[in-house]
């Protein structure tokens, strides 16, 4: 018995040490990301609120829907593509070789954003129609060759995903302007959904948010930015 209790102390010991390092490395992380890099997103969020906030989500939808032309048709329908969960699985076997730890990070990351979106989109928001559904507009401009999904609109996995991805990779060049970059690419990832009809800006919006905590989280979990970049 009191073998017992001494294995269950040791392991609960364990996790509060686990939990103290990873804590220890999300602050050490939140802190190498650049400035600049807040304030790109904190424009994009705020942006977002107050569009969100004046106009309902399908008279913003239309509106912003207006706004197409042939260069973006391509531009996006090809854009999306980056918050494609494929992307997981490609960054995980290009550092296998490169950084072990990394593997494991967009390994973690990926089973994260997977979870999470499930939960989000087929259990607690199921069900909730994407504009093409919702609107049923003939006015819709979509885009050629692209598949429309009309179900399970709230959040959006590719915006997840695309924040994950980039949240990682900027924390990973930690020391490198390439942070501009992969802040850029996320936002622009996102709001290829909207462009796409096959999200609101609202479903973007906080898909982001939480691709963001799901890469700082996956990276906290092993690594220290300031320490692989």
């Amino acid at each position: 018995m009191q073998q017992t209790v001494t294995i269950t102390q040791k392991s609960t010991n364990r996790i509060f040490i686990l939990l103290f390092k990873v804590q220890n490395r999300l602050v050490a992380n939140l802190s190498v990301v650049k400035r600049e890099i807040l304030f790109i997103y904190t424009l994009f969020f705020a942006t977002s609120i107050i569009f969100i906030s004046i106009f309902n989500k399908y008279a913003l939808h239309l509106k912003i829907n207006r706004l197409h032309s042939s260069f973006f048709d391509v531009f996006f329908k090809y854009f999306t593509f980056l918050g494609d969960g494929a992307i997981f699985g490609v960054l995980a076997v290009v550092f296998l070789f490169i950084k072990r730890k990394m593997f494991y990070v967009f390994v973690v990351s990926g089973v994260l954003t997977l979870l999470i979106t499930h939960l989000f989109k087929k259990i607690l928001f199921k069900g909730i129609l994407r504009p093409a559904a919702a609107l049923n507009d003939e006015s819709l401009h979509l885009v050629d060759g692209v598949k429309m999904a009309m179900l399970n609109s709230f959040p959006s996995g590719h915006t997840t995903t695309a924040f994950a991805i980039f949240t990682i990779l900027c924390l990973y060049f930690a020391k490198c302007k390439s942070q501009y970059l992969w802040v850029s690419l996320a936002i622009v990832a996102g709001l290829s959904r909207v462009y796409l009809s096959q999200h609101f800006l609202i479903d973007i919006f906080f898909g982001s948010f939480i691709g963001i905590i799901i890469g700082i989280t996956s990276m906290s979990i092993f690594c220290k930015a300031n320490r692989v970049s």
